[in-house]
């Protein structure tokens, strides 16, 4: 099982909390927009997961040295943020999943809001996300809501999983994203329904710009291949 390890604060000062959290899959939407909130200003970190298979990863993030795993806190809003700089080994996310669901059940976290990406292949064009949510959640979200018989798969299925055995209330935001790269337009979109949810204003204008600078990179990147191709098809029609 996962091991909390808070700095600075206690598991009381974390009571009645909502916790927003996601992971690095689909468009990477939950790890931008979680991270995104992190650094939007009015978060300390104040704790880190530790597991019994914890990777051997470290980077330098905006704040100074960053851990696989940690946890941010929002004093005034009462906001709790696990922030996944990667996923666990495939090996540890159930038991990964489980202990943030019985952690959260045991301080006494209120909801669970959790970001992962839609595949936008399965986009109809009318909304730009769906969500659910678990059993217990009296939450209701004026978007569509997740369709029958399309499956959420890897952490974030194990933790809704947890989450609707243990009957803890959490809403899923799944915004429509591009599977193939990172998708921060998808990640500013789950940001925006976050600041619905829970009365605050983070900006994402810094997000769009990011998914503006991708569309015009991958734009180029096309342009090159189709020179390249119509070079090559002219060299062979002429030798």
């Amino acid at each position: 099982m996962a091991k909390f390890v808070l700095k600075g604060v206690t598991e009381k000062d974390l009571e009645g909390s909502t916790l927003v959290t996601g992971f690095r899959t689909i468009g990477e939407v939950g790890y931008l927009a979680v991270r995104h909130i992190a650094l939007s200003g009015g978060f300390e970190r104040v704790g880190f997961i530790v597991t019994k298979y914890i990777r051997d990863v470290v980077t330098v993030d905006d704040y100074g040295v960053a851990a696989p795993f940690e946890i941010f806190f929002n004093r005034e809003n009462k906001i709790v943020l696990i922030l996944n700089h990667i996923l666990p080994y495939q090996r540890e996310w159930n038991s990964f999943t489980r202990s943030i669901v019985d952690w959260m059940k045991k301080i006494g976290i209120k909801e669970g809001i959790y970001i992962g990406g839609l595949d936008r292949r399965y986009s109809d064009g009318t909304s730009k996300l769906r969500w659910l949510k678990t059993s217990t959640s009296e939450r209701n979200l004026s978007y569509p809501y997740m369709e029958k018989q399309l499956f959420i798969v890897g952490p974030l299925a194990l933790l809704t999983l947890y989450s609707e055995i243990k009957e803890f209330p959490a809403v899923v935001l799944l915004p429509y994203a591009d599977r193939d790269r990172t998708d921060p337009a998808a990640a500013a979109t789950a940001v925006e329904v976050v600041n619905e949810l829970l009365g605050i204003k983070v900006e994402t204008s810094m997000l769009y710009e990011e998914a503006k600078k991708i569309e015009e990179e991958l734009q180029k990147q096309m342009e090159l291949l189709q020179k390249e191709l119509f070079r090559g098809s002219s060299e062979r029609l002429y030798m």
